[in-house]
């Protein structure tokens, strides 16, 4: 399987990076690229994809990159998607917390903050 993913064209429009990720991971590219076929999130108007790991919404396609002419960080990206198998790179998306509907304050319950 795994040489059929390397004669296997990579398709830019699902494979993303995050800049989030990069941060904390120490800029790790391998813990900071993901492959997600799902739709996209609109943030703002503009459809952005959320990082499975971390949800944020602060990744750029590989598409974009080529879209936007970054050849050097996109061929970087895409040897280390080629180095490793695909698997390692579809994730889980993380449980997201429950949304507040705002119904706790309404309960008396208020929230603090520590200064």
């Amino acid at each position: 399987m795994g040489i059929l993913d390397r004669l296997r064209g990579i398709d830019r429009r699902y494979w993303h990076v995050c800049y989030n990720c990069m941060m904390l991971t120490g800029h790790d590219t391998v813990k900071s690229v993901f492959y997600s076929e799902g739709p996209p999130v609109s943030v703002l108007g503009r459809p952005l994809f959320a990082c499975p790991r971390c949800t944020s919404t602060n990744t750029k396609s590989f598409q974009n990159l080529k879209d936007e002419g970054s050849e050097a960080p996109l061929w970087g990206l895409e040897r280390v998607v080629r180095e490793h198998p695909r698997s390692q790179f579809i994730v889980k998306p993380v449980a997201q917390p429950p949304v507040s509907d705002g119904s706790s304050a309404s309960r008396g319950n208020k929230e603090t903050t520590v200064q």
